[in-house]
């Protein structure tokens, strides 16, 4: 599974599949708390980070 960080009219979206998931972190927020989240949500997923 493929799983894409990217930011999104002021926060930090999920990219899965064709589902985009809105995440809780402002995109002024730190990347690595995303990171972290995601991979806490898709354990064994391959994370990718887009700005």
């Amino acid at each position: 599974m493929n799983v894409v960080i990217r930011k999104l009219n002021g926060l930090w979206h999920l990219i899965v599949g064709s589902c985009q998931i809105r995440t809780p972190f402002l995109e002024t927020q730190d990347r690595q708390l995303v990171v972290q989240y995601a991979r806490r949500a898709y354990p064994g997923a391959r994370i990718f980070e887009r700005d």
